[in-house]
């Protein structure tokens, strides 16, 4: 535990995300880990964003639920928050909003950015008015040893629970 505490709190490397450019995440590992997504962007704006659409019709024809991130429902669920709240991070300035783990890092990168109507994602790049803002992906890979597959996901699961109690609660993560 003490390990996985430690690398958590040690510097994770940062890409700058261009929301124009689906090649921004090349540089990103196709390895396991953790990231966090940060943004100077205010929480009126992103709580001003409409919501994604509840279907869509994928190459087959056929209508499926859209499963890409409410962001402006989540942001708005904290509006009565001050920005110095104690547990969930919603300040001004840079400052994380989104917190997970991953399987293939690079893969959740595009996630988050350019994702399809049927990803799990916040599909940053769908929003115009979330251009003019800066935006980072930070992440370290897991380079702690584990005994199968199954051990490698708690462990995943574990380290991205422990980033949240370290840091506070990203206010784009579901509750």
């Amino acid at each position: 535990m003490n390990e996985l505490r430690q690398l958590l709190k040690s510097s994770f490397k940062e890409q700058r995300i261009d929301l124009l450019n689906r090649q921004w995440s090349v540089v990103v590992p196709p390895a396991a880990g953790w990231y966090f997504i940060e943004t100077n962007t205010p929480r009126t704006v992103l709580a001003a964003l409409p919501s994604p659409p509840s279907e869509y019709v994928n190459a087959d024809g056929r209508q499926k639920k859209c499963r890409n991130y409410d962001i402006g429902t989540r942001a708005r669920s904290y509006a009565d928050l001050p920005d110095d709240a104690r547990f969930v991070i919603c300040g001004q300035g840079l400052r994380a909003i989104y917190s997970g783990m991953a399987e293939d890092l690079c893969r959740r990168a595009v996630d988050h950015t350019f994702a399809h109507p049927g990803t799990a994602g916040l599909a940053l790049a769908r929003y115009e008015p979330l251009l003019p803002f800066e935006w980072s992906f930070r992440y370290i890979q897991n380079p702690i040893p584990t005994q199968s597959p199954g051990h490698r996901e708690v462990l995943l699961k574990l380290g991205e629970q422990m980033w949240r109690s370290i840091y506070g609660w990203p206010m784009l993560c579901s509750r």
